[in-house]
């Protein structure tokens, strides 16, 4: 183990650096570990000039006093010492803002100061973001971010020293160069459209000039058209070339413009997300560069699906053009529904689930109502294949879907709650042999009471009132399941929203329901407590639920009037 240096205790410079090299600080500049009387002591030179603190103009000697002064304040921090000044532990987190954002303007011209002195070739490095994840131990992606900005600032000297001072954040910098490179690509875009459009324009006069000259009498006629020809087009290239010089300048001076009134925004207290806003706000007075925006989205819309190598779950990505995100959020907030007040924390959905239960209520919606295009006159559905013995409980075979994707037999056993259910009979090679007609567990007139009963998903929630979820995002469940011998009738059916009844099967809930009663309970034994729950039917049927002779109230007991199930 190292030899600590007591403070005082001289030692020859050979030892101090073997001692730091031990304690793994390695090769460390000895001004570094200096006091400025010591390095006056050691080289001969004067602390101070004329009054000059002796770190001006150091950086190596700044950098050490700013380390040394954020070591205090950690040191302070750590030491429980904010708790009792409250007042100090606000001005330090106010100008810990203020050393973030000098540090962020330092970093960025450190940035364009290494690419100068050629630091990132002398190291060896493929490019400055490669250097700076290096030498900072930075993300690739951080770097990526931190080039940019610093690429995007190299003309705005004036932006750099706003965020020095703190008047800006690194945020607020990040927002104007994001808004610039917008604005640059939008009138790249349009130089583009332009450019092709003018060819197109060159392209057809010289197939006319070329028609013109074929067609000439003679010789002479061909020669001064084709003269003609050429001096127009050398007038064209040169109108050409003043017009992209002066929409260069143009649009030099609109980059400014927008850069010099989101900086306006950010000095005035705007923050990051309002200065966003601010952003998109003067980008929509161009319409033209919204419609090539629009034209750009169209173009990179894309549905990509993958398997996350990890958990092994499906997972989706859509890229969206705006108005398809309007209506898909419209769809989704449609199909969302908040969790019961009072749910409890092992029960209640995050906001991700809750969107998540939203779409595919929202899929599986679209699906149900039929309008579907069919395949091969079948309409859209999920298939499985699984033994039999599956479905009776006799044993627990996975189910395999068309896509490839194997499910878990307690999930297959979910689906056939309400599914049509096709015989196969294989051969022990796996030839099918025979294909039965595909048959409903429920039938339409089942559905239909279940709807009239219930009003939605029936599951019992903490506040004791059913999910009610709507009807068309509800499943039948089987009450006895049909693998226990169950019937498919409706004195064994309860709607189930997709939610509930993957907690009936996967979750341990155990669900019943009395039909003379029309009372549906749960019950749960979680960490040794025991919950139980329950809902009455047709009286906390969320959509009213059928009365007789038009009652306010439905009387308790058998032979109240509800439908005969």
């Amino acid at each position: 183990m190292a030899r600590a240096v007591e403070h005082g205790v001289e030692v020859g410079w050979d030892e101090l650096v073997d001692v730091l090299r031990a304690e793994g600080v390695g090769d460390v500049p000895i001004g570094v570990w200096m006091t400025a009387e010591e390095r006056s002591r050691v080289t001969g030179a004067d602390a101070s000039k004329d009054g000059v603190e002796e770190s001006e103009g150091q950086p190596v000697s700044a950098l050490t006093h700013a380390l040394r002064g954020l070591g205090d304040l950690n040191a302070w921090l750590a030491g429980g010492g904010a708790s009792e000044d409250v007042a100090s532990l606000r001005t330090m987190v106010e100008g810990l803002a203020g050393l973030d954002a000098a540090l962020s303007a330092a970093r960025l011209r450190a940035m364009l100061a290494a690419r100068e002195a050629g630091l990132p070739d002398a190291d060896g490095a493929v490019s400055l973001q490669a250097w700076a994840t290096s030498t900072m131990a930075l993300s690739t992606a951080t770097a990526t971010r931190e080039v940019r900005l610093a690429e995007g600032l190299a003309d705005r000297p004036d932006v750099v020293d706003l965020l020095q001072s703190g008047s800006i954040s690194h945020d607020h910098a990040a927002g104007i160069v994001a808004a610039a490179e917008r604005q640059q690509a939008d009138q790249e875009a349009a130089a583009r459209a332009r450019a092709a459009a003018e060819d197109e324009e060159r392209e057809r006069r010289r197939r006319a000039d070329q028609l013109a000259q074929a067609e000439a009498e003679s010789m002479a006629e061909r020669t001064r058209l084709a003269r003609e020809a050429a001096e127009r087009e050398r007038k064209l290239a040169q109108e050409r070339a003043e017009r992209a010089a002066a929409e260069a300048a143009e649009k030099e001076a609109a980059r400014r413009a927008r850069q010099d009134a989101l900086l306006e925004s950010a000095t005035s207290g705007a923050s990051p997300d309002q200065l966003k806003r601010k952003a998109a706000q003067l980008r929509t007075r161009d319409a033209d560069a919204l419609e090539r925006a629009v034209t750009a989205q169209r173009s990179r819309r894309s549905v990509r699906t993958w398997t996350d190598r990890t958990t092994g779950q499906r997972v989706l990505r859509i890229d969206l053009v705006d108005d398809d995100y309007e209506m898909l959020t419209a769809g989704l907030q449609a199909c969302s529904t908040m969790d019961p007040p009072g749910t409890p924390d092992a029960e209640r959905r995050t906001p991700e689930q809750r969107r998540y239960d939203a779409f595919v209520d929202l899929v599986g919606a679209g699906l149900k109502a039929g309008e579907l295009p069919t395949t091969r006159g079948v309409r859209p559905h999920v298939t499985v294949t699984v033994p039999v013995d599956t479905l009776t409980g006799d044993a627990d075979h996975p189910g395999v879907c068309v896509s490839g994707v194997t499910l878990s037999p307690e999930t297959v056993r979910r689906l056939a709650c309400d599914a049509r259910l096709t015989r196969a009979v294989l051969s022990p090679t796996g030839m099918p042999l025979d294909i039965g007609r595909a048959t409903r567990v429920w039938t339409a007139a089942q559905h239909r009471a279940a709807e009239l009963l219930f009003g939605g998903c029936a599951f019992p929630s903490a506040d004791g009132q059913p999910c009610g979820r709507p009807m068309a995002w509800t499943d039948l469940h089987h009450v006895t399941w049909w693998r226990h011998g169950g019937r498919t009738d409706r004195a064994n059916g309860v709607p189930l929203c997709r939610h509930h009844h993957t907690a009936v099967h996967h979750d341990g809930w155990r669900l019943s329901f009395d039909v003379s009663t029309g009372t549906v309970t749960i019950k749960h034994g979680r960490g040794g407590t025991a919950v139980s729950r329950t809902t009455v039917f047709p009286r906390d049927n969320p959509r009213g639920g059928p009365l007789i002779d038009g009652e306010d109230d439905p009387p308790a007991g058998p032979g109240d009037g509800r439908l005969p199930i």
